[in-house]
């Protein structure tokens, strides 16, 4: 009687009686017969094909099941006679969901009875079902084996046994249509690798190449079975480079680095180039395999960023990073040796305005011209750059002693006398230059640009066209700046900067309606004038932090000045135009730092100079009209010493005009200054705009200024600055008419 063994650690179990054992043994026949005369390749076909014949199922198929458990999808589905197309379902509320599970399912009849919800047996019209899992060598479920019936069948014991004894035949075949899968993937990786690839036999003989290396090279797998890979050699690497390369492939399996090699062709080409060695179960190598791909392109992409982050893209010379690199390879020089160097800063002299009259491109050619005249008068051993916009640097080395410099500096000086001819324009463009003189080799690169710039300002300062020597007395002015740079950031960090407080009295309602904030400095028992340190904030990058903090101050004192009555006065509070933020999105700060103190916008009138105006400031004009549209005023502080267009203050939204001291000083006595003045006021009034006149001293000015219209008045007739704790008094006490008395605050 045949017996199966299902399973492993089990007795034997009798199956069939020996009648049926016949029968049996024919089927079993009959598919391996079908298997062994069958021409396809596809095996797991013919076996669902042949135990659908032999077992006379309408259908048999093998499904793969999906990681979730959730979903089948046959990879062979047979029909007594043919090979359907495949389909996918999901198992839920199936009988091939127990076989998933890892358990034998078989019903000879009633199978839509006992699986209402599978709606797949229904539209098959399927009345039987057999199915049996799929293990692998962990005995997880992978695949299922099914025979499907449309009528009842009554050899159930038989069919199942019939799958149990293929189901090794069809595991194996699964494996191996897997393990082939997984080759044909990774030799179509492999092909289509934009990467070279050869394997060479442990004799460094070429046995294998892909597509990637024909296209690269030009050589053909044929042409190079067989050889040494160094027949791709432009020999540019030395002898000791190999050496090197061949000890780490030895000694630590694997290298990469960069070659130069020859195509076919004869053409050289630079590679990345990658070597793993591949060893078999005793550790002996039996392969090499190199991965490599051209990097020319990148090689050309690193030499022109290389190019763009070194080189002035308009005049071809070294810029200010590759100069300061010259300039620190020099000193470092001097450490070993004993020569004298000179540094030369260079600036075009009015240069703005050859672009403001004939425009940026001839500025540019202009700048071209003057770097190639620069060349002509160095040698080989100077170094020359451009590091500014019309700046330009020079190195001198191994110069015997100042009088060289001097020479040079005079032919120079020459030379740049002469005009330039650009675009059918001649042009007359003089240099400022800077010198530094050294031999030190402890200075760095950075230290020595620094005096050399200080001395250009020196010469521009002298009145351009010259040159000027770096001098210790510039080096103290130097450190003097610095010094107070950081007096200044001490001070604003522990808020020992103060506030006073400026009268602004209404000529019409003959009462004080606003205090204009000013800082105010006492630094070593000294104080410091806002011409001085306000110039130094600006320079050093600490202007917005200082305008915070006097906008901050002027809300608290305001809020303050409210809570004790005076509901009426507006604080105007300066802002420097680098102050102004650049992106619109900051726009709201200044109302957030007014709304966090309590205070209304219309509480603060910004004071801004005419430099804010500029059209070439593009937010400035967004961020007056957010400011007014909340309610804050704009006051135009120090009007007729900046820009003074008319077009600039008919665009930009105003509300004040402040006609700076300077003009108002000399009313009395200069009969100009009297026109100037009424037609400012004048202008202002036809444009809607209300007048401030600054620097009002005498009784003479104040009616002069009544007469003509003006608006306000802030002077020392009527207060110097106040302290913020005499704002009160002095509120309470003024008479517009009354002669003021001589204020003892400090100003």
């Amino acid at each position: 009687m045949l017996q199966l063994r299902v399973g492993t650690g089990k007795k034997p179990t009798r199956l069939f009686p020996q009648g049926r054992l016949f029968v049996v043994e024919e089927k079993v026949k009959s598919i391996i017969d079908s298997l062994s005369n069958s021409k396809s390749t596809n095996y797991i076909d013919v076996i669902c094909l042949s135990l659908a014949s032999a077992i006379k199922a309408d259908y048999v198929f093998v499904a793969s099941i999906n990681d979730e458990q959730t979903e089948a999808s046959t990879i062979s589905l047979a029909s007594q006679h043919d090979i359907l197309d495949n389909f996918s379902y999901e198992l839920k509320c199936t009988p091939c969901e127990k076989v998933s599970s890892g358990g034998v399912c078989s019903y000879p009849s009633d199978i839509q009875a006992a699986y209402p919800n599978d709606q797949l047996l229904e539209d098959m019209g399927i009345e039987g079902y057999v199915g049996i899992p799929l293990h692998d060598d962990q005995e997880t479920t992978h695949s299922i084996l099914v025979a499907l019936f449309c009528s009842k069948f009554n050899n159930e014991r038989e069919i199942t046994s019939l799958f149990l004894l293929f189901s090794g035949l069809i595991n194996k075949e699964l494996e191996k249509q897997k393990v082939m899968n997984e080759l044909r993937t990774r030799n179509e990786i492999i092909e289509k690798s934009k990467e070279a690839i050869i394997v060479c036999d442990k004799d460094n003989k070429i046995i294998s190449a892909n597509k990637a290396f024909t296209d690269m090279t030009g050589y053909s797998f044929r042409e190079v079975a067989g050889k040494n890979p160094k027949i791709l050699s432009a020999d540019k690497q030395s002898d000791c480079y190999y050496q090197e390369m061949w000890a780490d492939i030895h000694t630590k399996g694997s290298w990469s680095g960069e070659l130069i090699n020859r195509k076919k062709n004869g053409e050289e080409f630079p590679e990345w180039l990658s070597i793993n060695t591949i060893h078999d179960e005793n550790n002996e190598i039996v392969n090499y395999v190199a991965f490599f791909f051209d990097i020319s392109q990148r090689k050309a992409a690193e030499e022109k960023i290389y190019h763009q982050a070194n080189y002035d893209l308009l005049t071809g010379i070294p810029n200010r990073y590759k100069f300061l690199e010259e300039l620190t390879k020099n000193i470092n020089a001097k450490a070993i040796g004993t020569f004298k160097s000179a540094l030369l800063v260079m600036d075009l002299d009015l240069f703005q305005e050859v672009n403001d009259v004939y425009g940026h491109h001839c500025g540019d050619a202009l700048l071209v011209k003057v770097a190639e005249r620069l060349k002509s008068l160095i040698n080989v051993d100077h170094r020359l750059a451009r590091i500014t916009g019309d700046g330009f640097a020079l190195l001198l080395t191994n110069v015997a002693d100042e009088n060289d410099v001097d020479d040079f500096i005079a032919r120079l000086l020459i030379e740049f006398s002469k005009p330039f001819y650009v675009e059918e324009h001649i042009i007359n463009c003089t240099l400022s230059v800077g010198i530094v003189d050294f031999d030190d080799c402890q200075l760095e690169a950075s230290s020595l640009m620094k005096k050399a710039e200080r001395a250009l300002s020196h010469a521009k300062e002298n009145g351009r066209n010259s040159s000027s020597y770096f001098t210790q007395e510039m080096e103290n002015v130097a450190r003097h700046q610095i010094k107070m740079k950081a007096d200044l950031e001490r001070a604003l960090k522990e808020r020992k900067l103060s506030l006073m407080f400026q009268p602004i009295v209404s000529t019409k309602s003959k009462e004080i309606t606003k205090f204009e904030a000013l800082l105010r400095w006492n630094h070593e028992g000294k104080w410091i004038s806002p011409a001085e340190f306000i110039p130094l904030a600006e320079e050093c990058s600490l202007i917005k932090p200082l305008g915070e903090y006097v906008l901050a101050e002027a809300c608290l004192h305001l809020k303050k000045l409210k809570g004790l009555g005076y509901n009426n006065i507006v604080f105007n509070v300066n802002r420097s135009v680098y102050e102004i933020p650049l992106n619109q999105s900051e726009n709201q700060h200044w109302l957030i730092m007014i709304n966090m103190y309590g205070l209304k916008p219309s509480d603060i009138c910004f004071e801004l100079t005419e430099s804010a105006l500029a059209p070439d400031k593009r937010n400035n004009e967004t961020l007056f009209t957010q400011l007014r549209e909340a309610g804050c005023k704009i006051a135009l502080d120090d009007f007729g010493t900046g820009y003074s267009s008319l077009s600039y203050i008919r665009r930009i939204p105003l509300d004040y005009i402040k006609i700076d001291k300077s003009f108002i000083s000399d009313i009395s006595e200069n009969p100009d200054d009297k026109v100037l003045v009424s037609t400012i006021i004048a202008m202002s009034k036809s444009l809607g705009k209300e007048v401030v006149a600054e620097g009002v001293e005498t009784i003479e000015q104040v009616r002069w200024l009544e007469e003509m219209g003006c608006d306000y008045i802030q002077g020392f007739y009527f207060s110097k600055p106040l302290t913020f704790d005499n704002i009160p008094a002095f509120i309470d006490n003024f008479n517009y008419e009354a002669k003021p008395t001589k204020s003892l605050i400090m100003s």
